[in-house]
């Protein structure tokens, strides 16, 4: 008498199809998931540069040319480059930096899929209606 060991071709395909159910649900998970560590990434980036251009301009009380603002120096803000010269690439959106006398910079950060909970603004007054 023979003993049979192992598994039959019906268990070995259920517990394909339940991987597989377990894959398709974890997949859009993940995704999002990468979305908010690339945002969280350009947040940290772009808090960085606004602390070091912020704290030239308390130090200079004066725009510094380094510093390109959308609209007059650059159209691309896609990536930011510090006052040392090294340069930061946004992952999942895009920065404006502007410049106020007596305020000094503000920046605007968006992210590329227009999530509102993905926005950032450094140094914006929000006023009340």
């Amino acid at each position: 008498m023979k003993r049979r060991e192992g598994f039959t071709l019906v268990e070995l395909l259920i517990v394909v199809v339940i991987i597989g159910i377990l894959v398709s649900i974890s997949i859009p998970i993940f995704t999002a998931q990468m979305h908010k560590a690339k945002v969280v990434a350009d947040w940290a980036n772009l808090r960085a540069y606004y602390a070091e251009i912020q704290a030239d301009y308390m130090s200079t009380q004066q725009w510094n040319p380094k510093v390109k603002r959308w609209g007059i120096e650059t159209t691309d803000m896609s990536s930011v480059t510090f006052l040392d010269g090294h340069k930061a690439e946004m992952k999942a959106g895009t920065c404006a930096v502007s410049f106020a006398d007596k305020e000094g910079y503000q920046i605007v950060y968006d992210c590329k899929k227009g999530h509102p909970e993905c926005s950032l603004g450094l140094g914006v007054k929000h006023t009340s209606p």
